[in-house]
């Protein structure tokens, strides 16, 4: 039993002022700034039914401290749901994309935790030294595809973006993922039963489309998550925007901060 950053853009937004009661709350942004070619994009798969997994969702953060341009992304995954407690932030689409990189690594099966660098290297979540190594591997090159998120509209719980692309996007998937910036939970059964994990990052939605040049497209905020009367910033959650080569390796991202 065994979880940037760069973004050539990162979008630095401000809310605007918000229309009368009876139309939706918006907020528009931005005025993205460059920041270095290079990133490590962190994604652990795990789940709160694991005995395995809480010393990874432990080191996830940790990593992250590491450099400014590492991000990391907590898939929970749902094939240990049966086993007494079933995960709430679980998805079979996070399942379908770890079976995606054990096809691509020729891996047996999948397992938790697993921790995905760049798409490029795989190994167990907790794994301390081999992760910071892979990370600093990872820091080292140089990202393909720039990234620039020209403009965001939140209306309730969507958020309307906008992005420009440049680079060999030839085939490429452009990801977006809400994610939670900090989750606690009280298990109540399974391997972890009486035990209060904690998490980082938790993707709560996820799309993927085909690259362009110019692309627009809608991602939701969970209910939880959508309080219209604060910024980003002071809601608990990040936008993350990353395009992903056939072959999976990671090749841009671009993070809204909501700051």
């Amino acid at each position: 039993m065994k979880w940037l950053l760069v973004a050539t853009a990162f979008a630095i937004l401000a809310c605007s002022g918000f229309a009368g009661k009876t139309k939706p709350r918006k907020e528009k942004i931005l005025h993205p700034r460059s920041l270095p070619h290079s990133f490590a994009i962190l994604e652990l798969f795990t789940s709160e039914g694991c005995s395995s997994c809480p010393p990874a969702d432990r080191l996830l953060p940790q990593l992250a401290l590491i450099d400014s341009n590492i991000i990391p992304l907590s898939f929970h995954v749902d094939y240990w749901d049966h086993l007494g407690w079933k995960d709430p932030f679980s998805s079979s689409i996070y399942t379908d994309r770890q079976r995606q990189y054990a096809q691509q690594f020729q891996l047996e099966s999948i397992y938790t935790p697993q921790l995905v660098i760049n798409g490029e290297y795989e190994l167990v979540g907790s794994n301390r030294s081999s992760a910071k190594s892979k990370i600093r591997e990872a820091l080292v090159e140089k990202n393909e595809i720039q990234l620039e998120i020209a403009e965001i509209k939140k209306e309730n719980n969507k958020l309307l973006v906008s992005v420009n692309v440049k680079g060999n996007f030839k085939d490429a998937n452009l990801l977006a993922v809400v994610v939670q910036k900090h989750a606690e939970m009280s298990v109540r059964g399974g391997e972890n039963r009486g035990a209060k994990l904690s998490h980082t990052n938790v993707v709560r939605s996820f799309i993927k489309l085909p690259t362009s040049e110019k692309m627009n497209f809608e991602i939701s905020i969970p209910d939880d998550l959508a309080n219209n009367d604060q910024p980003a910033s002071r809601q608990g959650w990040q936008l993350v925007i990353y395009t992903q080569q056939k072959d999976l390796k990671i090749t841009g991202v671009a993070v809204y901060n909501g700051q």
